[in-house]
């Protein structure tokens, strides 16, 4: 039922059409013959010429449009067949309805002369009624369709006109920032205040790399070295947001002692292991990736192992860890130990140590 509800709700003007014209067709040949048919003979005539109508809208007329380089000749052609077979059906139900007793205002069928241009003619109007529907419902449907097209197409400059400007008040930002960090984070803040509820996790995503921004931009201020607790919480941070931006479940698991939490060591080294790992490591499926940071026999030490999406011979990681390798040289000299290598498991594995002594 609801199909069928669903159905006439569709089609209802379509209804109200053939209701409205039959009625006027009714009244028309009341008032003018005087006389009118069986109610038989209005049923089956009007059926036969409903069903030519829709025959022709969606059969014939397509048929021969779809040909664009025979259409002169196809299109004439059906339009000779339809009227013909018209006719051809109209006197065949006529005959029916005459063995059937039933009366025509016409009166008894024949295929003279008169009956083919009085039936043909009436044939003819149909079809164009029905070929005017087409072309108008198709221009309708490809006015929509243009327009729909249009509002695409300026939604699109709109959403990159919106682009364009975000993009440069970024950069004007960023330029700010640069002179004025704290421009930056008041407008990070900002933003949090703004989102805090309408998404809960949107502002905690601001509130992470707000931190990690200022940790970075203050690690320079602070001299060469920073407390290791410091960026261990801003580790933490970036796995929070790579969580986050991936909509996945990343599996990092930091191990260090409360005693390694003071001690002083140069910066960006965890966050750039950490960023090593979730950009080249395979953290799904249970596949957990470990960062350990402990002292042991005089020496301090820090060790990452995470399965590796690409090969043991690629070089992908090598940029950041050789930047890691300078600044160490740089800081403590030639007794750190610094190792890099995938493991016959597609493990890729870091090791750092540096002498105890040589902390600040």
């Amino acid at each position: 039922m609801k199909k069928i509800r669903s159905w006439f709700k569709e089609y209802r003007f379509h209804f109200i059409f053939w209701a409205i014209y039959i009625f006027y067709e009714c009244v028309v040949a009341e008032m003018l013959v005087t006389k009118h048919g069986a109610p038989l003979a209005y049923i089956t005539h009007y059926s036969i010429v409903i069903i030519f109508f829709y025959i022709h809208y969606t059969i014939a007329l397509p048929g021969a449009l779809r040909d664009k380089t025979n259409v002169i000749w196809k299109l004439p052609l059906a339009y000779i067949i339809e009227i013909a077979l018209f006719v051809c059906i109209y006197y065949i139900d006529d005959v029916w309805l005459t063995s059937m007793n039933v009366y025509l205002m016409d009166g008894k069928p024949n295929l003279k002369l008169s009956y083919w241009l009085v039936h043909g003619y009436r044939g003819t109007y149909y079809l164009i009624m029905s070929s005017t529907y087409y072309f108008v419902e198709n221009y309708i449907a490809e006015t929509k369709k243009s327009r729909e097209l249009e509002r695409q197409r300026l939604t699109e400059i709109i959403n990159r006109q919106h682009v364009e400007q975000e993009l440069a008040r970024a950069q004007n930002a960023f330029l700010k920032a640069q002179i004025n960090p704290h421009f930056l984070f008041n407008t990070l803040d900002f933003i949090y205040h703004n989102v805090m509820e309408v998404s809960p996790r949107a502002s905690d995503a601001i509130i992470a790399l707000s931190e990690m921004m200022r940790y970075a931009i203050d690690a320079d201020k602070m001299g060469e070295f920073i407390m290791i607790g410091d960026e261990i919480e801003q580790v933490q941070n970036l796995e929070y947001l790579n969580r986050l931006r991936k909509n996945e479940e990343f599996s990092l698991r930091l191990i260090y002692a409360d005693e390694i939490y003071r001690i002083n060591f140069i910066p960006l080294v965890l966050l750039t292991l950490a960023e090593n790992i979730f950009k080249h490591g395979n953290l799904l499926n249970g596949h957990e990736a470990t960062m350990e940071i402990y002292i042991k026999n005089g020496l301090f030490i820090i060790e990452t192992d995470n399965l590796s999406i690409s090969n043991r011979h690629s070089t992908s990681h090598r940029t950041g860890l050789l930047n890691i390798e300078q600044r160490l040289k740089h800081a403590y000299g030639d007794d750190i130990y610094f190792n890099y290598y995938h493991d016959k498991d597609n493990h890729f594995r870091v090791q750092i140590k540096v002498p105890v002594s040589q902390l600040n």
